[in-house]
């Protein structure tokens, strides 16, 4: 049986490239891009090995241990059958051991695991090649890299077993803190190379040694320190993880093949829900039914989920050596910035639900006012209470005016933008039901430019506000406060209104090439 699910697996893999021209290409630039990127991360980690054991310990540890998190929650961060899955095997008459090995083997085999083996040289690599030290940091990656398999393999079994929609949720959650986090750590590795240098101390990665994602990848750091003890102990961690993760995949395949997925309940709703609290107008309906998308609309609540990460953004940039009372204050804004950002391709989002604005002549005005409801009511309250909270970290509660107004900057002009753009430079989205991580290709250069003209437009037009603040918070000019706060207001406002107006008419003027591409997109 696993000689046959081997031969499947590999025949999948060869069809991806026989079978349409633009279906190879893309394989082919996916594959590329991860052993290109893989391949820069190894040889960054391997030019550590002339560093201080501390800050080699610091970056190597503690990304590699954030990648065996990354191989565990990952496949909750789709909706597609994984190939691993036990749920197709059940009927067969095959027992458990079997079908664990057989889809255990093919779960070794494609993109991920070779750039686990192209990052696992360069972590190698990273050690030197001390006495002992080289040979047991490829003990390690190779218990590590079992480890990860196995994480794989069972968060990718959990993501087929849980029919829950909301367990599914709370489980990815910690895939969005793995995305967040890596790239400052990749930043992490380049200031290795330039003057400044990374002061880690290893404190964090010490702490990890002791938990199954760090257990192995440290081994090489307390062999280098002649902690014998700890050598031994992390051995035993690392051996055990991979025994009791085992023991949990061959359970939950058991599981699989004993009964059936159970069918989904239908949910039970009473009342017209947001529209029960929404004014009975043409912009009253579209807030309704705005504010119902951001709540049960997978597109929407992904987008929504990242927002209570983005501060783990700047843990690097402290541990790095940046002050962390001024880091305090970075955060809220860049979370107003992303919500502003979020409906600037709504009215794809809508798809062929489009229609029923342009049959009933809504007017362009009602159209745009409806779709800020859901931004304005998390932004606005996020803003607020989001600056005192920062305000308290960074410990000077004079700060609060100046951070509130870059916060309402941010958000009111990148709203204000997103009515134009949204009417104006539509590009296809996910359809809706669709895996929200499954952007369809296009053709057209809508989709960078519109996303430039959003970030880029809300940066530069909150720059005057930005400035005043850094000024008034960082640089210590109080008599600043006030203009900061009211600069920031009255962009925001300003900007707002004029993309509003300007955006109705764009949506009233181009209301039936927007209804086409709905339907064709």
């Amino acid at each position: 049986m696993a000689a046959q699910l081997l031969r499947l697996r590999l025949l999948s893999i060869a069809n991806l490239l026989r079978f349409g021209l633009r279906q190879a290409a893309a394989t082919v630039v996916t594959i590329l891009i991860v052993v290109v990127a893989s391949i820069v991360v190894s040889q960054l980690a391997s030019q550590l090995r002339a560093d201080p054991i501390g800050e080699v310990q610091a970056l190597v540890v503690g990304g590699g241990a954030l990648l065996l998190v990354a191989f565990f929650v990952a496949p909750f961060a789709t909706t597609r059958q994984a190939w691993t899955a036990p749920q197709s095997l059940y009927g067969y008459g095959f027992g458990p051991d079997r079908v664990a090995l057989g889809l255990g083997l093919i779960g070794a085999i494609g993109l991920p695991a070779l750039s686990l083996v192209i990052l696992g040289i360069g972590y190698v690599r990273s050690w030197g090649e001390g006495p002992g030290i080289a040979a047991l940091a490829v003990v390690a990656a190779v218990l590590a890299g079992l480890t990860a398999w196995l994480l794989a393999l069972v968060g990718a079994t959990l993501n087929g077993l849980l029919t829950a929609r909301r367990s599914r949720e709370l489980l990815v959650v910690g895939g969005v803190v793995v995305a967040l986090l890596v790239i400052p750590l990749v930043v992490d590795l380049v200031r290795v190379l330039l003057p400044g240098r990374y002061h880690g101390d290893g404190t964090a990665a010490g702490a990890l040694a002791w938990t199954p994602f760090g257990a192995a990848l440290a081994l090489p750091a307390s062999a280098a320190a002649g902690d014998t003890g700890r050598v031994v102990a992390g051995l035993v961690i690392a051996l055990v993880t991979i025994a009791v993760l085992w023991a949990i995949w061959r359970t939950l395949v058991a599981r699989a093949l004993s009964r059936p997925e159970a069918p989904a309940r239908a949910s039970e709703h009473v009342g017209l829900g947001w529209f029960d609290l929404t004014t009975a107008s043409p912009a009253g309906a579209i807030a309704g039914r705005s504010l119902t998308y951001w709540v049960r609309d997978a597109r929407y609540r992904w987008s929504l989920v990242i927002l209570p990460f983005v501060p783990l953004l700047i843990v690097p940039l402290g541990i790095a050596g940046v002050d962390w009372a001024t880091l305090a204050l970075v955060p809220v804004p860049l979370m107003c910035l992303l919500l502003g950002f979020i409906p600037h391709n709504d009215v794809a989002y809508d798809n062929t639900a489009l229609w029923i604005h342009i049959s009933s002549n809504t007017r362009g005005l009602a159209d745009r006012l409806g779709r800020l409801a859901p931004p304005l009511v998390i932004g606005l309250p996020l803003a607020v209470v989001g600056s005192l909270v920062a305000v308290w970290l960074h410990g000077d509660f004079s700060a609060f005016a100046p951070e509130l107004g870059v916060c309402l900057s941010l958000l009111l002009t990148g709203l204000g933008l997103a009515s134009i753009v949204s009417a104006a430079l539509p590009y296809a989205a996910v359809r809706p039901g669709d895996d929200p991580f499954q952007q369809p290709q296009a053709s057209s250069p809508a989709a960078g430019l519109s996303q430039t003209l959003m970030f880029a437009g809300a940066l530069l037009l909150s720059v005057p506000a930005g400035w005043l603040a850094v000024r008034a918070t960082v640089l210590g000019a109080q008599d600043l406060i006030a203009s900061a706060f009211w600069t920031g207001l009255g962009t925001g406002i300003v900007v707002l209104a004029a993309g509003v107006l300007l955006g109705a008419r764009v949506f009233s003027r181009r209301a039936p090439e927007l209804l086409a591409f709905a339907l064709r997109s």
